[in-house]
């Protein structure tokens, strides 16, 4: 979004941002709360999670470095869609809503930086009700792999990464069971798929478990260009 600043606003923003810093599992804010500002991830990962009816919350996704929150504030609600808390330690930058909205309001660029925010949210939702209404066991952990390998920037060449959820929250992600987790888990072990011990995931096949993930994608992509 910077990069959509004129040097005018480089230099104005700078007095209304603050940084935070989290430890893990403290809440950032709380579904309902009221939007006060923009939050810019600058390290480390955070759940966004709504309240079912069940009183259990469902985890919607996990975000990383470079994504944000409190763009809802576009909305004629100004209320916070979900709730926000640290998987791991993180460090933000806020900027606060009366400057950012008015910013908004002046530039073209900054304006449609947020839609294209709020058309990969869109996506992701679609992406999400297709897993949970189509998909199997097998391919929703897959998908759950390749979305923790993208957030923890996980690199072929490097040393891998550990990820800071544990298996009932992978199991809340995917929408399936934590021992259907374990089970699929080890069944990518054993097809080399990934290497793992605990939360370390020292390899991932990112192609292959993401062909497994995207199989049901297909039909519905045909049938889209039927349509047309």
């Amino acid at each position: 979004m910077l990069k959509s600043f004129n040097a005018e606003e480089q230099n104005q923003y700078k007095s209304y941002k603050h940084h935070y810093e989290f430890k893990k599992g403290e809440l950032i804010f709380r579904e309902g709360d009221e939007i006060n500002g923009m939050y810019f991830i600058q390290s480390g990962v955070i759940k966004l999670e709504m309240n079912a009816d069940s009183g259990r919350p469902f985890i919607l996704r996990l975000i990383g470095p470079g994504q944000t929150m409190g763009h809802r504030f576009l909305t004629y609600t100004g209320l916070q869609p979900y709730t926000a808390t640290a998987v791991e330690d993180t460090r933000v930058c806020f900027i606060e809503l009366g400057f950012f909205r008015n910013l908004v309001q002046k530039n073209e660029l900054l304006q449609e930086e947020i839609r294209k925010i709020f058309l990969k949210e869109i996506r992701s939702t679609e992406v999400k009700l297709l897993q949970i209404a189509q998909q199997t066991v097998r391919e929703k952990v897959a998908g759950i792999i390749v979305h923790l390998a993208e957030t923890y920037n996980y690199k072929q060449t490097g040393m891998g990464i550990k990820v800071h959820i544990d298996r009932q929250e992978m199991a809340d992600l995917a929408g399936t069971t934590k021992e259907q987790v374990s089970r699929v888990l080890a069944d990518f072990d054993q097809e080399q798929l990934i290497r793992f011990r605990a939360k370390h995931f020292k390899y991932i096949a990112m192609d292959k478990l993401r062909q497994i993930a995207e199989r049901q994608a297909e039909p519905a992509r045909e049938s889209v260009k039927e349509e047309a």
